[in-house]
């Protein structure tokens, strides 16, 4: 066996307790406690994953202002650090140019 597989079984690891409440919403679909599970693992995923989560809360719930709030924050976050990120890189790089001229 590669390392190869063991990577991708990892990134591919689901916890107990998400699988269980997805098996709860299957049976019931409003199941606010299994959501509940589902949005805390979302939060703590990267947006690029927890977006499927999202996407499927507010289409089960789409009048839930809560919810369609979460999932705003989890968007908005990963641009406020994309454009921070972004901003300090530029300026980093202005600094250097800066030194660069004046040598």
């Amino acid at each position: 066996m590669s390392g190869d597989g063991a990577t991708e079984q990892a990134a591919e690891y689901v916890p107990e307790k998400v699988k269980k409440a997805e098996k709860k919403l299957e049976e019931n679909p409003y199941d606010l406690d299994a959501w509940s599970i589902l949005i805390r693992e979302a939060q703590n995923q990267p947006i690029d994953k927890a977006r499927k989560t999202y996407e499927r809360l507010v289409a089960q719930f789409p009048s839930s202002g809560r919810f369609w709030k979460l999932y705003i924050e989890a968007e908005v976050n990963i641009l406020f650090y994309f454009f921070l990120y972004r901003n300090c890189s530029i300026h980093y790089s202005d600094r250097k140019q800066v030194r660069n001229i004046d040598n």
